[in-house]
C-alpha cells in the first residue's frame, strides 16, 4: 500500500494505521481511510482482508474454513451464487498473500515461543537460575515495532550485509522474511549460549 501511495512504510504506519500498525484508520464516519467516492485509493495493493471480502477465512491444524459476511452498508459490490470459492480466490489474487501470511505467522509464533522462554528462566540454557540474559530480553521486547517498518528494517539489514534494497514489492517481502529469519536464528543461538561479546540483537543484526 505504501508503494501505491508513493511513500515509505515509516510514513505509512504513522499516517494510516492505528497504534500497533496492524489496523487501518477510519474517518469520522467509520469508513476506511482509503475509501473515496471513486473507489479504493490502494485497490491494486489492497490487504488480504479486503481481497477476501465478503468471505472470512479461518485456517489452522490443516483445516481451512470460509464464511460469507453480510454486505457492509453502502457496499456497491455485485454478489451472486455462480462460481466457487476457489475461482473467487483466484480472481482476487490471494495466493501470495496467503503465503506471506503463513510465513509471517510462523515467525510470530516463533517469537512468542522465545518470549515464553525468556519469561521462564529455567528453560534458558546457559543461564543461572532466576536470571534472564539482558541482551536476549532486550532483543526480543521491541521486535514488533521494529520489524513492522519494512523499509527501515530492510535499509539497515541491506547496509549491514552490503546488498541493494529491493525495489520490487515481492522481492522486498522475500528479503524481509529472510532478515527476520536471520535475526531469530542469531537470537536463539545467543539465548542458548549468552556471551558478553554478543551483539545488540537489533532486528537487522
Amino acid at each position: 500500500m505504501s508503494r501505491v501511495l508513493g511513500i515509505g512504510t515509516t510514513d505509512f504506519l504513522s499516517l494510516y494505521t492505528v497504534p500497533g500498525g496492524t489496523t487501518l484508520r477510519v474517518d469520522e464516519e467509520n469508513r476506511c481511510v482509503f475509501s473515496t467516492p471513486s473507489g479504493c485509493r490502494v485497490h491494486a495493493r489492497r490487504p488480504l482482508v479486503c481481497r477476501l471480502y465478503p468471505l472470512g477465512r479461518k485456517s489452522g491444524a490443516g483445516e481451512e474454513l470460509f464464511a460469507v459476511f453480510e454486505p457492509e452498508p453502502g457496499c456497491e459490490a455485485v454478489g451472486g451464487r455462480e462460481g466457487t470459492i476457489e475461482t473467487y480466490l483466484e480472481s482476487q489474487g490471494v495466493a501470495p498473500y496467503f503465503e506471506w501470511s503463513r510465513r509471517y505467522g510462523d515467525f510470530f509464533r516463533r517469537i512468542v515461543a522465545l518470549l515464553e522462554r525468556l519469561e521462564d528462566a529455567g528453560a534458558l540454557e546457559g543461564a543461572a537460575e532466576g536470571e534472564i540474559p539482558e541482551e536476549a530480553e532486550a532483543s526480543v521486547r521491541p521486535w514488533f515495532s521494529a520489524w513492522q517498518d519494512i523499509d527501515a528494517s530492510l535499509a539497515e539489514y541491506c547496509a549491514e550485509n552490503g546488498i541493494a534494497v529491493p525495489t520490487d514489492v515481492e522481492d522486498a517481502i522475500a528479503l524481509h522474511l529472510k532478515a527476520i529469519e536471520d535475526w531469530l536464528d542469531d537470537l536463539e543461538a545467543r539465548i542458548k549460549n549468552p556471551s558478553p561479546a554478543a551483539g545488540s540483537g537489533s532486528p537487522a543484526s
